[in-house]
């Protein structure tokens, strides 16, 4: 099974393994969120009227957004231990 997944050495690789395209894709991701979050402190763009006094702070949202997908990045890493399979899984049943 393994056999299917080997790369061809004479094959290019794609327009998304260029470290020039992956350099200016990081700047222009970064750039974007930046901005974002300066924006978020120089408008009204909060909830005027928040649930929570936390919920009041400009990029609240963002934060909590940031912090749920590293929870769930990191604890996804640590449940892949518990429920995963070794990679020759499916060659030792044939």
């Amino acid at each position: 099974m393994s056999d299917q997944h080997s790369h061809n050495p004479n094959e290019k690789p794609g327009w998304a393994d260029n470290p020039k395209f992956i350099r200016v894709f990081l700047g222009v991701l970064i750039t974007a969120c930046v901005l974002s979050a300066f924006a978020g402190f120089v408008t009204s763009w909060h909830n005027p009227h928040p649930h929570f006094s936390v919920e009041g702070f400009p990029i609240f949202f963002a934060a909590w957004g940031f912090g749920a997908f590293i929870f769930i990045v990191l604890v996804g890493q640590h449940l892949r231990k518990l429920v995963g399979r070794k990679e020759e899984y499916y060659d030792e049943r044939e």
